[in-house]
């Protein structure tokens, strides 16, 4: 089996209260872009229940650690970095851990 050099992460972000909109907002504009080596880069809000949660979690997976290093750099993510910056959106950094696939599937 060949060595996965991909790079995975989840990360949670927890938004000032009153905030939650904005930052899914914020993700719904930069997620439509496509960037060379992501091979999945999704948001999604948190649910309690029926109802809907104060977190949004990504899950994101790059090819390589290259790949990975250009998106941290990209034009997208720094436009996000600033706006949460500028806008005091998140209520603390983002949980991020980093992860690798070893068993499953995303779609059948």
């Amino acid at each position: 089996m060949a060595a996965d050099s991909s790079v995975g992460l989840v990360a949670i972000m927890t938004p000032q209260p009153g905030k939650l909109d904005r930052l899914m907002e914020q993700a719904t504009s930069i997620v439509r872009t496509t960037e060379p080596g992501a091979i999945r880069y999704q948001f999604h809000v948190e649910v309690k229940g029926a109802e809907r949660g104060d977190s949004v979690v990504t899950i994101e997976q790059y090819e390589d650690q290259a790949a990975w290093d250009s998106h941290c750099q990209g034009e997208a993510t720094q436009f996000m970095s600033k706006a949460m910056t500028d806008e005091g959106i998140l209520a603390k950094p983002p949980a991020v851990t980093f992860i690798k696939h070893i068993a499953g599937w995303a779609n059948r």
